[in-house]
């Protein structure tokens, strides 16, 4: 793991490679410059002169036609004359200077030659290989046929004799330049520029490889507490990306009545047994554990539990007795010193890090409130589990007999008008000791049975309920399976017909993820809920396979886009891009979106730059049994 700053030079770097590629291409671009400001200075001299004697043969000789042409040419003293004008124009760059004609049969012959060697014949034949000759002829413009080397530039210019609108005849100026030269004295500044740079860059690399090499053997220093030798809170930032939670239980663990070892025996007592302390939790801990001195006299531990969850509270246990049996012994002073843990078994379940540690800092509240030197343990799947495991269906069943399914509504925030703009729905059961269990506890077991229906039957009802009398905008989640169950339609259909100012604030929210086989009965669904008035949301987009076309098919008001991608982006630039690019699918798809497990003011902040519509999260509020307020917001700041 690099930090932002070696990162930022590898980005300069890069940005010096492409700048290469723009010097290398402006050198090239140079020659090629060079070549053509040399053919335009010679062709540009070479046509004003052609023009003057062009002008000479047809106005003093007062040629018309080729024939003309043909004629005047055919005389020896005419010819000797022409051919003397236009040898004038021979020097060390032109090399043969000729006119030619097209005889009856379109084919090239001499009418004049006034090179010095290699001198043809009037009339004799000229075998041409390059379709600029006819091009002259069609297009009565002068052409250019050229080829080059490194040293060298060939020429051949091709100029018309115009005469009555119709070329008649035709120049051949062949011109030849060493150009190595002048190309090498142009670059030269640009070579030597270019060299310094790769220079300059090369030595940045070595820098940069130093630095790296630098960082990585310092990384224990700059990730490791100095005084307890165990990770410090850099460590846990860098790493928290990586870490997959469900491998880990996470505990806080705070030494007792700290404080007054400070205030009794002085800060290096102090600091003596924090260091001594740290020791004994390193030694009753595995290496794949993790050990972060969280601030203070206060520890964060991730247990790993790949063999069994129940190891974490035999670590916790383990670390506190071998704690408590400890004498610290400072400047002749005894000192007992015990801990206090509050552990989570599953932090995982929540919506981050940051919610996990809160709940394990409240345990350890409960353990410091219940008498010090123990162990508290939050464990909500175990005990929903152990509610619903004996009989998943019959804990439902029994649930809605007795009226113990509620809902808890989480607020969906507009930023923009500092509001709520509507509220989620989401389902609870009351246990019969009154404790809340989630719907991760008893989803799963009933999913697309009779049971789940009418758990949705129930939810629908509880929620048209709540809302028919008021004036707030609602969210329900429902699966394909719930859309296409007939008594839930009869049952939405029926509530909203008969309220149909319910009807326009109710949004039923699709899980994207879901798996939907008959794409045209889907559609069908969705045409009924908007016929109904209400509102459609793609639910965890960015979850499942996202069939862009299905979602634009449908015409979904929202996009809510998927919790997995939200939570990170603000460490990772890749969940960035992919929800920058959602955002921007939606609003060209007339969608408005929503981004879910907003955690943290890192999130909020980041959603703000991407201009989101709508956020829903923990940061914002958790949900609650009642329709918060906009002033019961932000209660986590």
């Amino acid at each position: 793991m690099v930090k932002k700053k070696e990162f930022g030079i590898f980005f300069l770097l890069f940005m010096l490679a492409l700048f290469f590629v723009y010097i290398y291409t402006d050198i090239t671009k140079a020659k090629e410059d060079i070549f053509e400001r040399i053919q335009n200075h010679q062709i540009e001299q070479i046509s004003y002169i052609l023009q003057n004697i062009e002008k000479d043969i047809l106005e003093t000789t007062e040629i018309v036609t080729v024939d003309d042409m043909f004629s005047m040419f055919k005389k020896e003293h005419v010819r000797a004359e022409y051919e003397h004008i236009i040898s004038l124009m021979l020097t060390s760059n032109v090399k043969y200077v000729y006119i030619l004609y097209k005889d009856e049969q379109s084919r090239f012959r001499f009418l004049l030659d006034a090179s010095k060697t290699d001198k043809a014949n009037f009339n004799q034949k000229f075998d041409v290989n390059s379709p600029e000759y006819d091009t002259v002829f069609t297009t009565k413009k002068p052409q250019v046929i050229q080829q080059s080397d490194i040293e060298n530039l060939y020429l051949t210019y091709l100029y018309p004799i115009i005469s009555n609108g119709n070329v008649i005849a035709i120049f051949n100026i062949d011109i030849t330049t060493n150009i190595q030269k002048i190309i090498l004295e142009s670059i030269k500044p640009l070579e030597t520029f270019f060299v310094v740079l790769i220079i300059f860059v090369l030595l940045l690399m070595v820098m940069t490889i130093m630095q790296i090499f630098h960082y990585f053997v310092t990384r224990k220093k700059i990730f490791t507490d100095q005084l307890t030798n165990t990770f410090n809170r850099n460590y846990l930032e860098e790493t928290l990306p990586l870490l997959n939670l469900s491998n880990y239980s996470l505990a806080m663990l705070d030494l007792d009545k700290f404080k007054i070892i400070n205030d009794t025996y002085g800060h290096k007592t102090g600091d003596y047994v924090l260091s001594q302390a740290s020791k004994i939790f390193k030694e009753s801990i595995r290496d794949s554990d993790i050990l972060v001195r969280y601030g203070g006299e206060e520890f964060l531990l991730l247990i790993n539990n790949r063999n069994k969850a129940k190891s974490a509270l035999d670590t916790c246990e383990r670390l506190r007795k071998n704690i408590s049996k400890e004498r610290f012994i400072y400047d002749d002073h005894e000192i007992r010193v015990s801990v206090s843990i509050g552990l989570h078994m599953y932090p995982y379940l929540e919506k981050n890090i940051q919610e996990a540690i809160k709940i394990a800092d409240k345990m350890l509240y409960v353990a410091k409130k219940g008498g010090r030197d123990r162990v508290e343990c939050y464990d909500e799947k175990e005990s929903a589990e152990k509610l619903s495991s004996s009989g998943d269906i019959s804990f439902v069943k029994e649930a809605i007999d007795e009226e113990r399914v509620i809902c808890h509504y989480q607020p969906i925030y507009d930023y923009k008008h500092s509001r709520v703009f509507k509220y989620e729905a989401l389902v609870r059961i009351v246990t019969k000791e009154g404790l809340i269990v989630p719907p991760f506890a008893f989803l799963p077991q009933i999913k697309e049975t009779n049971m789940h229906y009418k758990l949705t039957q129930r939810i629908l009802l509880t929620v048209f309920e709540t809302f028919k009398n008021n004036s707030k905008l609602v969210s329900i989640n429902m699966n394909f399976s719930d859309l296409i169950n007939s008594d839930i339609e009869e049952t939405i259909i029926k509530n909203l017909q008969d309220n149909p100012h319910l009807a326009s604030r109710v949004t039923f929210e699709i899980l994207e993820s879901d798996e939907i086989n008959d794409i045209e009965l889907f559609k069908q669904k969705i045409n009924l809920i908007h016929s109904l008035k209400a509102k459609v949301s793609i639910d965890d987009f960015g979850s499942g396979y996202s069939n862009f076309k299905t979602i634009i098919d449908i015409e979904a008001n929202f996009l809510k886009i998927d919790g997995s991608l939200v939570k990170n982006i603000d460490v990772s630039a890749k969940d960035f891009k992919v929800v920058k690019s959602i955002i921007h699918f939606a609003k060209q798809s007339n969608m408005q979106t929503i981004a879910e497990h907003v955690h943290s003011r890192d999130i909020y902040e980041k959603l703000l730059l991407l201009d989101i519509d709508f956020m829903q999260g923990y940061y914002i509020s958790e949900p609650k049994e009642t329709l918060v307020g906009e002033e019961e917001l932000f209660q986590a700041l």
